[in-house]
């Protein structure tokens, strides 16, 4: 398994895991597991994205599954075997005379180390009980991700002592005498620990998928894209993950590789393009995408330049990082890696005909790397309209105008360069009365 490239302004612009300026992380989409670890897990596949196409349907496969089985534990009960499987105290060989005389020797009193021992060997042995009728149970067009996990689990038990413990307590009543204790205590915790470990794995993948397949029936994040590896790149209906009653929009990369993005401020160009980015990133997650439908290309690296921060520290101003920025993400597309950059409102820290040369500039460079797809969103039509003959760019903008002396934002995406003007407008209404 291959994980796709990308780093930590990225992860940031697109709030993976912390949100800026009030934004919902989007891990928080998904993290409504039913375990503890499976929070993990779930956080684990969201910040580290995969570039391997079987991989990702594999995940797409199981989590689309409508009979998905049930976790053999609740989250209680498997946190108490992972607390068993981490406990150190009173790990010995079993043997009948000590375990006889520690049985009598409770009867006279309470031991609490006792009772952490007997209460985990007991839950491990509905675990494997259980797990062995998952995996009985599991029907023969199941998806190939449970298949393998339904396969690791036979593998795991049955080239093991393991194999006993299920023969011995298969449909009956489990009340284990001290020395059975004593024996499954020594075999779990230190001759099978990893292999108990393993098995609990599997269980939090099993959560993750059941949890993405429970949360896009409920947002109706119901597409499961196709990833492709060629350059077919569309989605359609796509929305923000966190704009409720968003305006659903569609896209597509035609004429070339260059995507740029016009329209007058506040009109939702930057959320547009985390909302496209963010379905690519989901989409190399295996998880299911807020869109209609979805064709993506499976890339190599998603690098974007959307929050950008000067430093004051290193005496550098904010169109001086906007250059090194494009500088290190060009660096990735020259790798010869397949990417998705994203460059929002390129050289806004500079005059307007610095921005629209240095913009100029930069265009012509993204023509070098043709196995590359960019996003470019700007204020400067100019520099869109420099373009508009050149077949390796495609154009789209988010749609204003002034009306009844009200700004209009309907944010609906469509194909062209913007004609909106409305700048003006908008610091005369602002500042009404103070001019």
């Amino acid at each position: 398994m291959t994980y796709l490239d990308t780093d930590k302004q990225t992860q940031a612009d697109l709030s993976v895991i912390e949100g800026i300026y009030d934004e919902y992380p989007l891990y928080s989409l998904f993290s409504a597991t039913e375990t503890k670890n499976g929070k993990h897990l779930m956080l684990n596949w969201i910040t580290s994205p995969l570039n391997d196409i079987s991989a990702i349907r594999k995940r797409q496969e199981a989590i689309a599954c409508q009979e998905l089985p049930e976790l053999p534990l609740d989250e209680e009960e498997l946190d108490f075997i992972e607390y068993y499987l981490e406990y150190r105290d009173q790990i010995r060989r079993p043997n009948i005379l000590v375990s006889l005389t520690s049985a009598f020797d409770r009867l006279l009193r309470y031991d609490a180390q006792r009772y952490v021992i007997k209460r985990g060997v007991i839950l491990i042995i509905q675990l494997l009980n259980r797990l062995e009728l998952l995996r009985t149970n599991l029907p023969e067009d199941a998806p190939l991700l449970l298949k393998e996990l339904a396969q690791s689990i036979q593998y795991t038990i049955y080239s093991s002592e393991l194999q006993e413990v299920i023969e011995l307590y298969k449909d009956k009543e489990i009340s284990p005498s001290s020395y059975i204790i004593d024996k499954y205590d020594y075999l779990f915790r230190c001759v099978h620990l990893e292999l108990l470990r393993g098995l609990l794995s599997h269980i939090y993948i099993l959560d993750v998928c059941r949890t993405a397949h429970r949360i896009a029936i409920g947002k109706g994040f119901c597409c499961r894209p196709e990833m492709t590896e060629t350059m077919d790149f569309f989605i359609t209906g796509f929305v923000h993950p966190f704009t409720e009653g968003g305006r659903q929009n569609d896209w597509k990369m035609v004429n070339g590789n260059i995507c740029i993005l016009t329209g007058s401020n506040m009109a939702g160009k930057s959320t547009t393009l985390k909302a496209i980015t963010i379905a690519v990133w989901l989409a190399h997650c295996g998880l299911p995408v807020p869109a209609r439908s979805m064709t993506c290309p499976v890339f190599d690296g998603i690098y974007t330049s959307i929050n950008l921060p000067d430093s004051l520290r290193d005496g550098r101003s904010h169109f001086m990082a906007e250059i090194l920025r494009i500088k290190e993400v060009l660096q990735k597309a020259k790798s010869g890696k397949r990417c998705l950059i994203i460059l929002d409102e390129m050289f806004r820290g500079t005059n307007a005909q610095d921005a629209f040369e240095a913009s100029i500039a930069v265009n012509e460079l993204l023509r070098k790397y043709p196995h590359c797809s960019f996003l470019i969103s700007t204020h400067i039509l100019e520099y869109a309209k420099h373009f508009e003959k050149d077949n390796t760019c495609c154009f789209y903008y988010m749609d204003s105008k002034i009306e009844n002396d009200q700004f209009i934002c309907p944010y609906q995406l469509l194909e062209g360069i913007s004609e909106a003007q409305v700048g003006y407008w908008l610091v005369k209404k602002e500042l009404e009365g103070l001019i």
